[in-house]
C-alpha cells in the first residue's frame, strides 16, 4: 500500500449552522425607499412642469377661438352696418374672459376694422386682429 505524505482529510469542526433569511432587512428597506422617494420627486417635478405648461396652452387655444369667433361675427355683418359694430365691449363669464375693441375707419367701399383683445388674466399677452373689408361691386365688371 501506497501511503501519502499528507494527513488523512479530516472533517473540519462544524460551521454554525444559519437559517437561511427569510426577508429584506431594514437596510435594504431603507435604500429602497430612498431610490422610490427620489424617483416620485423627479416624476411630480415633471408632471408639475407639463401641467404648468398645458394651462398656458388652454389659455392660447381659448384666445385663438375667442378671437375667431369675433372675426367670424364682423365678417357676417353687412358692409353698411359695420361702423355700428365699434366699441368696446367686454365679457366676464365663460371660459375667457376678456375686452375687446373695435374701429372702423373709412369710408367709401373700403373699411378698416381693428380688434384689439385684451384678456383679463394678466399673463396672457393681448392680441390685435385687422382686417379690410370692401363693399361688392354691384353691377357688371364689363359695363
Amino acid at each position: 500500500m501506497i501511503q501519502s505524505s499528507e494527513s488523512p482529510v479530516s472533517p473540519t469542526p462544524s460551521a454554525p449552522r444559519t437559517r437561511p433569511r427569510r426577508g429584506a432587512g431594514l437596510a435594504e428597506i431603507m435604500v429602497a425607499m430612498i431610490i422610490f422617494a427620489m424617483v416620485a420627486t423627479s416624476y411630480a417635478a415633471v408632471t408639475l412642469r407639463y401641467a404648468t405648461r398645458m394651462k398656458t396652452i388652454s389659455k392660447g387655444a381659448a384666445r385663438s377661438a375667442a378671437i375667431t369667433e369675433y372675426i367670424n361675427r364682423l365678417m357676417a355683418v353687412p358692409f353698411d352696418s359695420l361702423s355700428g359694430r365699434a366699441g368696446t365691449f367686454t365679457t366676464s363669464t365663460g371660459t375667457f374672459p376678456n375686452t375687446r375693441i373695435i374701429t372702423v375707419t373709412g369710408t367709401g367701399n373700403k373699411r378698416t376694422v381693428t380688434l384689439i383683445l385684451t384678456p383679463s388674466d394678466a399673463a396672457i399677452k393681448p392680441d390685435t386682429v385687422v382686417l379690410t373689408r370692401a363693399k361688392r361691386y354691384e353691377g357688371s365688371p364689363l359695363s
